[in-house]
């Protein structure tokens, strides 16, 4: 039997389904309805949709009208079952969910489990035990009949199940609380509160504004507390004088500031029963300032309470709680406290925070009673932090003892202006503050305190000698043109930056205080570091133009090849003799060795090239792949003797023995490296193809860099009658160029392999065109040299 309403009842029996009214009177009167096409079998109340529901033997689901007296249908079901209950879906309509005799849930016709054992149906949760001991639940809404329900996996930690003693069956589970009555095999009833019911009474109030309540809650079920922030964010920082009201107790304050960090749970640990069914994959769920965020707009509302001191603990409890935490604040509040409050505060800040960190942030305020206030509660020693502010407080200059705390507590910056503002007081104090700069390396900073001082030009000077230390000769040179007093310096960091034109204007003026032989060794020694740098044409140009060492200019413009530069020179200065003693010389060994190397690059592309020929008319296949053996491991030959083998063997654990791991590493990689480098173009390797078209490559870039060479040098050959060795030189290189033009497309568009990295990683050709080559080449094709240098009247 099962109350449809007040004074009916509903039956079933032999006789069909009677619907029994008993009025005011006590009479009985019982009707029955038609009889079924089909067996009824079961009679259930469905009351979250106020109706009776009857179930016939081919699973199909009814209602019992109280108005027609008859059986309407409701749903179908796959097949029988033992047990049923409805619930309204929305959109969907009625749901009815039912039990088989085969411990088979079913959702209308979906299947939702195939183990379980026991079901109880809330308006918005569906509770289910299964086979495999856990306890289910699933959100009632349209993911009842679409969403997915993942398996039992004890791997995967989620709110929408838990494991319950094998043999659990549901009995009760609360229509709006958060515990379910589970019977165990021995017979006895135990109540659990699990989690997604928790979690869910906490949404329901915190919904309904009752922040005490979902606080409580969080705190008895061990539930994070930033859960309360990250449901309804906008909502709860406007709502934030309410959370305060309704919690009222500083410590239950102080746990959930305590509990605050930058993660949104609501994304990372309570996901909701919802996205557990969607199988939806956790997002990283960081929030980045929340914490900061959330105690800066608690703190006003804690300190306009009418009794601002009940909740002191709570408003420190926010400072320490940012990120980073606030302990000069907190401090600068403790210190305008009244005598027995401020103990108490402060007590509670060093629980806190770490003594010592309270300690430097007291003593960083300048406030040397705060500061022996705090060191008075730590472990420090007195007899070490008496004396040491007694010090301080002694210093006559304000200035000068903020600049002692500062430089104790290595704020560098903040103490060196400090004691250059001391150093306005007392000029004296510039050795200290030299030292500091220079210590420290603050000189940029120690420019713009000392912007108007008289020792601004030191600082600059001293700025300059550091950049020189670093050869950073530029910034140095500028840095000695800004003190105004370092010439020599400023001259000497131009010449080591190679800027020889500055280097001599400046010691050339009429005020640099720089001599005729200053001038001239000046240019000597920029001539010398710009020889050393390659730099011919540059270094000839300052000894012409600076000194009469014609002969060495000449020299210098001869080895840097500026041919027609010698030759003007030369003439120019009235040193014809320079030219046979110096130039003529000079092009007969340029030629000879510009010759001898054009040869050696034609015959090497030369010989590359017909191997590369021949290594590209072998298929890949058939390359030996040495990319798949250990270089490292020395394979023995089949016809070697066992006693030859541990000889050998013997042997090398001996060599082994004396040396260490280090030295044994070091050595090992050595050997991989070098004999990589040796496979990579050994014959028949898969490698060498690589290998010989980046060979190639290197000598066509040497080709490019002849050309200029080679013209210029023709065009001092003729200048001096020697128009032989010019077209000689010319045919010599002219079979270069034309060998490299007429090859270098082949060489470089028909790649078939690239070798990557030290490793010897092989890459095969994965992307070709319709002639099976690589759509992209993987050595990328060089500039090739073109015939702009030839001189076309030469044979």
């Amino acid at each position: 039997i099962a109350w449809l309403e007040a004074g009916v009842v509903v039956s079933l029996g032999a006789s069909g389904v009677g619907i029994t009214r008993i009025d005011d009177s006590d009479e009985v009167v019982t009707h029955f309805c038609p009889e079924h096409d089909s067996p009824l079998v079961l009679l259930s109340s469905a009351p979250h949709v106020e109706r009776v529901l009857v179930e016939d033997a081919r699973g199909r689901v009814f209602n019992v009208s109280l108005a027609t007296e008859r059986l309407e249908s409701v749903a179908e079901l796959p097949t029988q079952c033992v047990e049923i209950d409805a619930v309204d879906c929305g959109e969907l309509g009625v749901v009815v969910v039912g039990r088989t005799a085969r411990n088979q849930l079913y959702a209308n016709t979906r299947l939702l489990s195939p183990a379980c054992s026991s079901f109880y149906l809330r308006k918005d949760v569906l509770v289910f035990t299964t086979t495999t001991h856990y306890v289910r639940f699933v959100a009632v809404n349209e993911g009842l009949i679409t969403g997915d329900i993942p398996a039992d996996d004890e791997a995967v930690v989620s709110e929408a199940r838990r494991r319950v003693e094998r043999g659990s069956t549901i009995v009760l589970a609360s229509p709006t609380g958060d515990a379910v009555v589970f019977q165990m095999p021995r017979g006895n009833l135990e109540t659990v509160r699990p989690r997604a019911l928790v979690l869910a009474a906490v949404r329901q109030a915190l919904d309904a504004r009752q922040y005490r309540e979902a606080l409580m809650a969080c705190r008895v079920n061990r539930i994070d507390m930033n859960m309360l922030y990250d449901y309804a964010p906008a909502a709860f920082m406007g709502d934030l004088a309410e959370f305060v009201a309704q919690v009222n107790e500083a410590d239950l304050l102080n746990l959930f500031v305590s509990s605050l960090r930058d993660e949104d749970v609501t994304q990372t640990m309570y996901t909701g029963i919802q996205s557990q069914l969607a199988g939806e994959d956790k997002p990283d769920g960081t929030k980045p300032g929340k914490t900061t965020a959330v105690c800066r707009a608690l703190r006003p509302v804690l300190q306009s309470v009418t009794d601002a001191s009940q909740f002191m603990p709570t408003v420190l409890t926010t400072l320490m709680c940012e990120k980073p935490p606030a302990i000069d604040a907190a401090l600068q509040i403790i210190a305008a406290l009244g005598q027995d409050r401020r103990d108490a505060a402060l007590t509670y800040l060093l629980f806190l925070s770490d003594v010592n960190t309270v300690y430097d942030a007291a003593l960083g305020l300048y406030d040397l009673p705060l500061a022996l206030l705090v060191a008075q509660r730590s472990q420090r020693d007195p007899r070490e932090y008496l004396p040491a502010l007694g010090e301080l407080n002694a210093l006559p200059s304000e200035e000068y003892r903020r600049f002692r705390i500062d430089a104790q507590l290595s704020r560098h910056e903040s103490a060196l202006g400090h004691l250059c503002a001391a150093l306005w007081e007392d000029s004296d104090r510039w050795t200290e503050v030299a030292g500091f700069i220079q210590k420290h390396g603050l000189f940029r900073q120690g420019a713009e305190l000392l912007a108007d001082h008289e020792r601004i030009g030191d600082v600059y000077v001293m700025y300059g000698d550091a950049l020189a230390a670093d050869k950073d000769w530029g910034q140095a040179a500028a840095a000695y043109l800004l003190s105004q007093k370092a010439v020599a310096q400023a001259v000497d960091a131009f010449v080591q930056n190679k800027e020889w034109r500055s280097a001599m204007s400046l010691a050339s003026a009429a005020n640099s205080g720089f001599g005729p032989q200053a001038v001239y060794d000046t240019a000597r020694q920029a001539s010398s570091v710009l020889e050393d740098h390659h730099l011919f044409g540059d270094a000839a140009a300052v000894l012409l133009e600076y000194t009469e060492e014609t002969e060495d200019a000449v020299m210098l413009l001869v080895r840097g090849s500026h041919w027609a530069e010698a030759v003007r020179c030369s003439h120019a200065r009235e040193r014809s003799d320079l030219i046979e003693t110096t130039v003529r010389p000079g092009m007969d060994a340029a030629c000879e060795s510009l010759e001898e190397d054009i040869g050696e690059i034609g015959e090497g592309f030369a010989a590359k090239v017909e191997r590369l020929r021949t290594v590209r008319l072998t298929p890949l296949s058939q390359m030996t792949e040495l990319a798949g053996v250990d270089d490292s491991v020395d394979v023995m030959p089949d016809t070697a003797s066992m006693a030859s083998q541990f000889s050998t063997f013997t042997a090398t654990l001996t060599d082994i023995s004396k040396i260490t791991g280090s030295t044994a590493r070091r050595l090992s990689k050595n050997k991989r490296k070098a004999e990589r480098k040796r496979v990579r173009g050994k014959k028949g390797s898969v490698f060498e193809e690589s290998y010989l078209v980046d060979s190639l490559s290197k000598l066509i870039a040497r080709v490019r860099v002849h050309q200029d060479a080679v013209r210029n040098l023709n065009l001092a050959l003729l200048q001096f009658g020697r128009a032989a060795a010019a077209a000689r030189l010319q045919r010599v290189f002219a079979a270069v160029v034309e060998a490299v033009l007429q090859d270098g497309d082949w060489v470089f568009d028909r790649q078939r392999v690239l070798v990557q990295g030290d490793a010897g990683q092989i890459d095969l050709v994965d992307d070709v065109n319709a002639e099976g080559l690589p759509a992209t080449p993987r050595l990328p094709k060089p500039v090739l040299p073109s015939n702009a240098w030839r001189i076309s009247a030469l044979p």
